[in-house]
């Protein structure tokens, strides 16, 4: 089976919030409302959730639940007032990208992604 649309489309969606992620933090670096390790622990993170679209693009169901419980966790956190302790230019990014992860995580949801990520799986290539 082909790897629909909807997955294409919610990986290059992934790739773009992780990118404006990064130039976020590289803002918050330059205005001095990060510190370098501040910075330095941002784009780590950053780099081991690269791992995710990588992963959700070879066909990982795993992948795309574990998405999904970084999404709601945000949310979670954001609605607890932790946005009230990030820097301006996160929190302003955060709500922004909230449509885009939603249009994401429908996409990675829909019938014909969630068949082919069965079928990935029942051929062995999901891990």
């Amino acid at each position: 089976m082909e790897k629909p649309l909807g997955v294409n489309q919610a990986v290059i969606g992934i790739w773009a919030t992780i990118i404006l992620s990064a130039v976020a933090a590289l803002i918050n670096k330059w205005i001095g409302d990060i510190s370098m390790d501040g910075f330095v622990f941002t784009i780590i993170i950053y780099s081991f959730i690269c791992i995710l679209p990588y992963k959700i693009n070879q066909g990982s169901n795993a992948a795309r639940y574990v998405y999904l419980v970084f999404f709601a966790i945000s949310i979670l956190f954001m609605l607890a007032g932790m946005g009230n302790e990030m820097p301006k230019i996160d929190f302003i990014l955060s709500v922004l990208l909230i449509p885009i992860e939603l249009f994401i995580l429908f996409r990675l949801f829909q019938s014909e992604a969630s068949a082919w990520f069965s079928t990935t799986k029942s051929r062995g290539q999901s891990s």
